[in-house]
């Protein structure tokens, strides 16, 4: 799907904003305001970090290209230098033994030293199985952070699955920065249902999300 198909889903399900983070690559600043300006919504960016070892960091306040695997400790350095802010993603997808049952007792890959490096958890991922997410709501919870919510969505239909609630407006990328760090937010679902109806006057089949 295109940024601007992703814009209109994001605006006709009711969220009050979206944010990009590609794999490893940063949205130029004139890109995103384009398309604030052509949609009138708010858009955010933000970037995927792989790192050595496989794991995955979603970092805001650091829009840059990355080309080669760092080290955890690495990004953290940059991160901060850039006054950013930095959640742990989907941390059980690649190893969900650790999470069969929910335990999660287990927390893949990360010691507690590499992990008390990160701002926060992706808690509900739209693209995890639930008690893949319910051990990473779980990982959190032991460690103190607070969560984050992602769709993860590569299609239309998959927007909106996860979502980050915020307990303020944001509107500018200052904002989002802000409030991360503030810690006035948290991870919530919202599965969507799909519905169909026939529009007599058109002639045409709509679709709905409820």
């Amino acid at each position: 799907m295109s940024a601007d198909e992703a814009i209109r889903a994001a605006r006709e399900i009711g969220l009050d904003g979206i944010c990009f983070t590609e794999h490893d690559r940063a949205w130029e600043a004139s890109l995103i305001q384009d398309l604030r300006d052509r949609h009138g919504f708010p858009v955010f960016r933000g970037v995927e970090v792989m790192l050595q070892g496989g794991i995955e960091m979603l970092v805001f306040g650091l829009n840059v290209d990355f080309t080669a695997l760092l080290r955890l400790v690495d990004l953290r350095e940059m991160v901060s230098a850039a006054g950013g802010f930095m959640v742990y993603a989907h941390p059980f997808r690649a190893l969900p033994e650790h999470a069969v049952g929910g335990t999660g007792r287990a927390d893949p890959v990360l010691s507690q030293e590499e992990i008390s490096r990160v701002d926060a958890i992706e808690g509900r991922n739209g693209h995890n199985r639930e008690f893949c997410n319910q051990a990473a709501l779980e990982m959190a919870d032991r460690h103190g952070l607070k969560t984050t919510g992602g769709s993860d969505a590569h299609a239309e239909s998959q927007i909106g699955t996860c979502v980050t609630v915020f307990e303020r407006v944001i509107s500018t990328e200052a904002d989002l920065l802000s409030e991360l760090a503030a810690g006035r937010f948290t991870s919530a679902s919202f599965r969507r249902r799909e519905t169909w109806s026939w529009r007599e006057d058109t002639r045409t089949i709509e679709r709905r999300w409820l």
